[in-house]
């Protein structure tokens, strides 16, 4: 009974991330300084139970159908969730978020393609790269959302050594950091999306 629990624990952390994912996004959409607070704490839950029902997955070499499914969709869940969030803030322009969002569809599709021939897409290092690279740009502009709250939550001044939450503060954190962080992701993403495509072009010439 126990070792069949442990088989199932990757699979339930899998579950679990979907649930906090669920109060991660009404958190960042209330856009106020308490709840930013929230968002980075649940999201960080999140992306540690990824990065745990993965090592749990190895480390006792459990392999189920489940696991194969629906540990993507909860990461994408989890990803997808966050760049949808920022657009609806204003925070990330749509195009940046459109070019994630359709690698993901790219790579999705190739992966049910080559499974349909008996084969399984591992991730590539720019697959394994473009994970981190969300990973901390989401946090970061979570972080930088969470400042400027607490900047002018609390008004603070030049006395305080930090500029009061001005245009040109805000500017910076909730517009040059993220948007440079998000175009970097976006790229990484784009190339990974290549990558995969142009590794697995010939199930697509089969059909073209």
């Amino acid at each position: 009974m126990q070792e069949e629990n442990l088989k199932k624990l990757p699979n339930r952390i899998t579950m679990f991330r979907i649930v906090v994912v669920a109060f991660f996004i009404p958190s960042v959409l209330k856009d106020t300084m308490l709840f930013s607070y929230v968002a980075i704490i649940l999201f960080l839950i999140a992306a540690i139970s990824d990065w745990l029902d993965g090592h749990l997955a190895r480390k006792y070499d459990i392999i189920s159908n489940f696991g194969k499914v629906m540990d993507p969709l909860a990461d994408k869940i989890m990803v997808l969730s966050a760049f949808l969030c920022f657009v609806q803030l204003h925070v990330v322009p749509a195009w940046i978020v459109i070019i994630i969002i359709s690698r993901e569809f790219l790579v999705s599709g190739i992966r049910i393609m080559v499974a349909e021939e008996g084969e399984i897409i591992v991730a590539s290092n720019w697959g394994k790269a473009k994970t981190v690279i969300e990973i901390i740009a989401i946090t970061t502009t979570l972080l930088l959302i969470a400042v400027n709250h607490t900047i002018n939550y609390f008004g603070l001044s030049r006395q305080d050594m930090i500029i009061k939450g001005e245009p040109l503060t805000e500017f910076v954190l909730l517009t040059l950091i993220p948007y440079s962080l998000m175009l970097i992701a976006a790229s990484v993403s784009l190339i990974s999306g290549l990558e995969y495509f142009f590794r697995n072009k010939r199930v697509f010439d089969k059909e073209l």
